[in-house]
């Protein structure tokens, strides 16, 4: 588990409101990968000044032709011969490409069982760490806890995130980030959630994210405390999300590892954190 330090977005207004964005499960490199969909939420974080985002792991299916698992149907049909010979490489290189044109806006990435995997099973280095240097963001590991600092100030334009604390003074507020990739073999709803929850009654944070299960899930909590001088009760709201996938359950003319075993299909996308760091109120979007 990595303490990953703190994080800094300096904008202008105490109304400005913020989209976090999990980014996890893409599976790129599958046949059953909902490409344009992925496409359509990278450009909106691109777009939305007020959008900032983490990897959340899985990025790539990268089951070469000598793994007992492999499945020519489920290959990406644009994959070539020469790609297929070196399907680590070819499949992070497409997902470096993909996340280049948002890396400003990346809070780091997590390692996937997928990439643990690769690792383990083909004796390479780890590819997170590859895309980690190739972009420029911080390496989370598999799990992690960070605190991301919204600092207010007068003058600023648009929202911009740094790493090192901002010259002068600044109105600032703090959330604690918990994130894993995810755990577990659940298919229902209530086994996903209970993860979530195990999560959230194990680490102290603001808010948790996490993928793994293929489904969109949330978890608001409301804790009992008190003011600094104990003279008056308060609320504390943590929030938790467990972002969907990208890799369809049930896909026209392929026969997926989903499909086989009988799963329901799942809502594809991100989810994502809405925050209003003046008034702390925290809403999932999922």
């Amino acid at each position: 588990m990595e303490a990953s330090g703190k994080r800094y977005i300096v904008h202008g207004s105490k109304t400005d409101e913020f989209r976090i964005w999990n980014l996890a499960d893409l599976h790129l490199m599958s046949a059953a990968c909902a490409e344009e969909k992925l496409q359509a939420d990278i450009d909106a974080i691109h777009d939305d000044p007020h959008s900032f985002w983490l990897g959340g792991g899985d990025y790539a299916e990268c089951i070469s032709y000598k793994d007992k698992r492999f499945d020519p149907d489920s290959v990406d049909r644009k994959v070539t011969v020469q790609e297929l010979g070196e399907i680590a490489k070819a499949g992070y290189e497409r997902v470096r490409d993909l996340f280049a044109p948002i890396k400003h806006k990346c809070l780091g990435l997590l390692m996937g069982n997928h990439e643990k995997t690769l690792e383990l099973h083909t004796q390479q280095s780890d590819r997170t760490i590859w895309l980690c240097n190739e972009l420029g963001v911080p390496n989370l590991r598999y799990c992690a806890m960070f605190d991301l600092i919204f600092a207010r100030r007068t003058g600023a334009r648009q929202p911009k995130l740094r790493f090192e604390p901002t010259e002068g003074r600044a109105d600032s507020r703090t959330f604690r980030v918990f994130c894993h990739h995810g755990a577990g073999f659940a298919t229902t709803p209530g086994g996903k959630l209970n993860k979530l929850i195990q999560f959230m009654n194990s680490f102290d944070a603001d808010m948790y994210f996490c993928g793994h299960v293929h489904d969109q899930v949330g978890r608001r909590q409301v804790d009992v405390t008190a003011n600094d001088d104990c003279t008056k009760l308060q609320e504390r709201v943590r929030l938790g999300v467990i972002s969907g996938s990208y890799l369809k359950t049930y896909s026209q003319g392929i026969t997926t590892y989903a499909e086989q075993r009988g799963y329901a299909p799942v809502t594809l996308g991100a989810a994502f954190v809405k925050i209003k760091p003046y008034t702390r109120e925290l809403r999932g979007e999922i």
